[in-house]
C-alpha cells in the first residue's frame, strides 16, 4: 500500500509540472485546460502523499 501511494504521488507531481512546460512550449493552447489539469494533480497529490509521508517506518 505504501509503495503504491508513493508511486501515485510521484506521478501526480510529474503531471503537475508537465502542463506548464507544454503550455510554455506552445503545445497546449488553452490556459484554462492547464489550470484544471494542475488543480486535479494537486488535489490528487494531497490525497496520496499523506498516506506514506508522515507515518513511522515499518
Amino acid at each position: 500500500m505504501k509503495m503504491i501511494a508513493q508511486i501515485l504521488s510521484w506521478i501526480s507531481l510529474v503531471v503537475l509540472m508537465v502542463p506548464s512546460v507544454l503550455f510554455l512550449a506552445g503545445k497546449m493552447s488553452s490556459l484554462d485546460q492547464v489550470k484544471w489539469v494542475m488543480l486535479l494533480a494537486t488535489i490528487f497529490w494531497f490525497v496520496t502523499a499523506p498516506l506514506w509521508m508522515w507515518k513511522e517506518s515499518d
